[in-house]
């Protein structure tokens, strides 16, 4: 596998299927390993799925011949193995791999949180964004809890300070989007259509508030922070930036869910996008 210095998101997107259909075809002849060669840095949404996916094959990731700066900093981050316990982390950037139980750990997500706020230093952007982390974690952890049918997730993100820009992504390997649906109002034949449904505020749920979720994570980090959103599911993957929504066939699906942002930081009101002034 290897992760070149993409920046891009439909870039890092591409690499990312490539280097998980490495890791399947390890699984169908028997390989129990993989190397990973890095050649300056990654992202969070080009690692992240790595780390899960290579757990659930049970193929271990090796990344011993990469530069000691590039190894240095998977270490920090703990990939692949991840963590679930952020008391030894000190300020960094570059924020660990975790694994965090749906049920226990809302503290450790509070602390996450803080963390990837630590790094900015611009007060004014720190106090618009603060809002909009909260919305994002809360919103998409709750979708886990309630839809997932799973008892833990995975995050993983970074800021670069010199850019202000900021990646975090967000994963379960629970049912999915299609099988959420099912036996609802809004049940579905394909992963698209499924997708289509959360986009669009159809809740698999009775409380149809909770369907507003996906819609104002897009309102915020699209329009608000002129971002990308990226959603992946079975074999669907939605790109949405402020002017395109186009759907993706993966050639690898993904078990569960798995959300991507990326976003530059300036200062925005949360709730004017949600509320729609």
């Amino acid at each position: 596998m290897e992760i070149k210095q993409q920046f891009k998101t439909l870039q890092i997107l591409a690499e990312m299927q490539r280097n998980i259909g490495v890791i399947r075809r390890c699984t169908s002849t028997g390989r129990k390993s993989v190397e990973l060669k890095i050649d300056k840095w990654a992202t969070p949404m080009g690692l992240l799925p790595l780390a899960i996916y290579a757990h659930n094959q049970c193929i271990t990731v090796t990344t011993g011949r990469n530069t000691q700066t590039v190894k240095g900093y998977l270490e920090k981050i703990r990939f692949p193995e991840s963590t679930s316990n952020l008391s030894w982390f000190t300020g960094s950037s570059y924020l660990p791999l975790s694994r965090l139980s749906v049920e226990k750990d809302e503290e450790t997500l509070t602390r996450y949180e803080e963390l990837i706020l630590d790094e900015i230093t611009n007060e004014d952007i720190k106090s618009s964004f603060r809002n909009s982390l909260k919305y994002l974690t809360s919103e998409l952890v709750t979708n886990i809890k309630e839809h997932a049918r799973i008892d833990h997730y995975w995050i993983l993100a970074q800021y670069w300070p010199r850019t202000k820009t900021c990646e975090i992504a967000i994963a379960d390997t629970g049912v999915g989007y299609l099988e959420s649906y099912r036996n609802t109002a809004y049940e579905v034949t394909t992963h698209k259509e499924s997708i289509a449904n959360a986009v669009n505020g159809n809740s698999s749920k009775d409380d149809i508030e909770r369907g507003a979720g996906i819609p104002g994570l897009i309102k915020i980090f699209c329009e608000g922070y002129v971002g990308d959103i990226v959603i992946m599911s079975g074999d669907a993957l939605l790109y949405l930036s402020q002017d395109k929504q186009d759907f993706y066939e993966l050639d690898v699906p993904w078990q569960g869910a798995f959300t991507g942002i990326q976003f530059k930081l300036s200062v925005i009101d949360a709730l004017a996008y949600l509320s729609g002034d």
